[in-house]
Order: structure tokens, then sequence, then C-alpha cells
């Protein structure tokens, strides 16, 4: 980015606070690197440009409502997001209905992925030699809930959503025992971040279908893992971003399609291009290098880009 940036004089923060920061003015960018609530952040109004991990336009990530376990969680859990998530919506607005009295400041909030987590740069894999044809490794549940947690007894999206995906993993392995498939399993989610990098990344690079269920958040690290590594994906329903919408990952609704949809991948003849389409994808899309001039590009011409 700042190879790119034609605006100098700018300051900017990296934070995880979307409360405040420490200055503030036209010449102030911040970099918001977390925040799963997609708050507003309270000072976008006094502030050049915001750019935000996990957005401000919070996803369902469901079709039509129904009377499904899953899609009940899923909704009190939208729903208890957005009563975390009114507060700073409020202040945005009040803002917005202030603006005309106010010295006028920029109140652009834009999108940036999540990128990956814990992944090694190591050289891309032939995609014929990689071993597992089917691969996923995280934890079914968030962390281990006490008994008198409703998450205990009723579950959550996430621990939902996971142990279908691996229900159906093992019938495709039962139908398919020639197929190698790949589950390491955690214990939960600070697990997963404590485990061996070197492990995950060797794994994640010998896999040629990469298994992306939904966390706690519909986003998570591992889509941008798999890209990096040219697996082809396939993923729950992902938020309309500049970053996802259009890419090469297969969304699914129900992950109990696995059975059917992976054979059909890899006995199909356009499983390499959905290789090279991933690389492709991450490179233009999601690597530091694209997500750097987005945002000099959206600082040199003081607004949003038009996409490519």
């Amino acid at each position: 980015m700042a190879s790119r940036l034609e605006v100098s004089g700018l300051v900017f923060y990296f934070t995880s606070d979307t409360r405040a920061l420490p200055s503030y003015g036209e010449n102030v960018v911040a970099v918001v690197l977390g925040d799963e609530l997609c708050r507003i952040p309270n000072y976008s109004h006094r502030v050049r440009a915001v750019f935000k991990c996990y957005g401000i336009n919070p996803s369902l990530g469901i079709g039509a409502p129904a009377l499904t376990r899953y899609q009940l969680l899923t909704l009190i859990h939208f729903g208890a997001h957005w009563v975390q998530r009114l507060p700073s919506l409020l202040n945005y607005y009040s803002h917005n209905i202030m603006a005309p009295f106010r010295k006028p400041t920029s109140q652009h909030i834009y999108d940036i992925p999540i990128g990956y987590g814990r992944q090694l740069d190591l050289p891309i894999k032939e995609f014929d030699a990689r071993p597992y044809d089917v691969s996923f490794a995280g934890s079914v549940d968030h962390e281990a809930y006490r008994v008198w947690s409703p998450k205990f007894w009723l579950g959550t999206p996430k621990s939902l959503s996971r142990r279908q995906m691996i229900t159906s993993v093992e019938q495709l392995i039962r139908q398919h025992p020639e197929y190698r498939v790949k589950l390491s399993v955690t214990s939960s989610f600070q697990a997963s971040r404590t485990a061996d990098v070197r492990a995950y990344s060797e794994e994640l690079m010998d896999t040629k279908i990469c298994l992306v269920p939904r966390g706690a958040s519909l986003e998570t690290f591992r889509f941008f893992e798999a890209m990096r590594y040219g697996c082809v994906v396939i993923a729950e329903a992902l938020p309309s971003r500049w970053f996802y919408d259009g890419s090469p990952a297969l969304q699914v609704s129900d992950w109990s399609v696995l059975p059917h949809l992976v054979p059909e991948l890899l006995q199909g003849p356009n499983l390499e291009i959905k290789h090279q389409e991933s690389l492709e994808w991450w490179r233009s899309k999601c690597s530091e290098v694209a997500v750097g001039t987005y945002m000099a590009n959206v600082l040199n011409c003081g607004g949003e880009p038009k996409p490519k």
C-alpha cells in the first residue's frame, strides 16, 4: 500500500478497538483488524477512512427461515449480534444527521479480507501430487461450554454446521473408500490456534479439496488459507463483499450434499481449472499486494475504486 500511495502525511492505526483512536483528523486512517459483530467504529466520522475486517453489514447466511435447529440458532445468534451492534449503529446515524452542522469529514468505511491466520509461506505443490483428496482441520466446538450454559445443550451455529459436515464426510468415506480424506479435529478454537503451524500448513498444501465450514462468524481464516494454497474450496454461504463476490469457491447451503458433490469434482474435468482459479483469486483479490493496492487506490481517489 505504502509504495502505491500518492497521498502524503497520513497516519495509520492498526487496531481492534471500535471505540476510540489515539488521534483523529482528515489525515488519519484506521485499519480495524477484528470485530465479528460488524460494529460501526464510533470514530468513523472523525477520520479520513476506515478499512475493516468483517465489515459493517452482518449477513444471516441462511435462506428462508425454517424450523430446523440450525436455522433457529442462527437467527438467535444473528439477533444477539444485532443487539450488541445497535449502539454503534445509533451513534453512526446520529452523526450522519448532524453532519451538515459539523466540519466536513470522510465517513467512508471499506471492507478488507481477514486474510490467513496461521500459515507458512510454502511453495505451491503440484495439484496432482497432493495426497489428500479432501481435508478439514479445525475445531467443532468453539470452546468447552459449562453444563449450565445454554450452548452446552442447544449447541451453536458453528457446532451444528461442523457436526453435519463431519457426518457427511463420514458418509462420503463409507461410499468411496478409495478417496483419501483427512480430518484433523481439535478440541476448541484456541487449540487450533496453538497447534503446530507447520503440520497444519503442510496438510493444507497436500489437499485438493478443502472444506470451509462457518465458524463463530461466516468469515473464516481457512477460506483465505485454502485459496492461498490453491485448494478447491467448498464453503457455506459467504457475505457479499468485493473479495467474495464471484470467487471460485463452491458454496453449499447444506453439508449433506458432500457425498454427491465431491465425487462430481474429483471425477470431473474441471478440478485442475478450479485449482488455478483459486490461486488467481488469491493473487488478484485477497493477497497482501491486492489488498494493499485496493487500499492505496481508495485513498488516492478519495473513494471506492470501480472494480475491475
